[in-house]
């Protein structure tokens, strides 16, 4: 074997320092892997809200039902799963519905209650943090004074879940930019 091929065949040993660098780049890579499902999914929850609300929507009630005399009833306290039949639902009754089996409490209904409490607040790109439960509560507490208010429409809440999904799309975007450049 001629001496020039040989000297081509050899592969040096790889670095210390090449392989940190390609682990931090690796481990930059799953990060934006998993924010990005993060952002997905709480872009589902909002789409299955929407829906939701477009088929009904409610004030002064969590959500409403039909009893079996055909009487339809007002249901006040929260009970996610009772709510999987509801005719119309509020706001954030019909993001704890969607989010069963853990209402607002999971990380993605967390999510979902912030990206909506930001967009309607004129806060900045969202849907990728999740608060602690306290904030939560403190944010679907606002969301459901403003779902009650006496001048508040069915198409503002619709309009408002359709510019929080926009602002979830403009953030996974964002990351998936940075996921190509990684």
């Amino acid at each position: 074997m001629p001496d020039s091929l040989l000297q081509q065949t050899v592969v040096s040993p790889v670095g210390l320092r090449t392989r940190w660098r390609d682990r931090r780049r690796l481990q930059r890579i799953d990060r934006l892997g998993a924010r990005l499902a993060r952002l997905d999914a709480v872009d589902a929850l909002l789409l299955r809200a929407h829906d939701r609300l477009a088929q009904g929507w409610v004030q002064d009630a969590w959500f409403t039902t039909i009893d079996d005399q055909g009487v339809q009833l007002h249901v006040g306290t929260l009970r996610a799963h009772d709510g999987e039949q509801a005719e119309r639902a509020c706001l954030v009754a019909a993001v704890a519905i969607e989010a069963l089996p853990g209402s607002i409490t999971g990380p993605v209904a967390q999510r979902a209650i912030g990206t909506m409490w930001n967009v309607l607040h004129g806060g900045g790109p969202s849907g990728d943090w999740s608060t602690p439960p306290g904030v939560t509560a403190a944010r679907a507490y606002d969301l459901v004074r403003w779902n009650d208010s006496s001048d508040r429409r069915q198409s503002e809440v619709l309009s408002l879940l359709t510019l929080s999904r926009s602002s979830v799309d403009r953030t996974a975007d964002a990351v998936r930019k940075e996921l190509a450049t990684a």
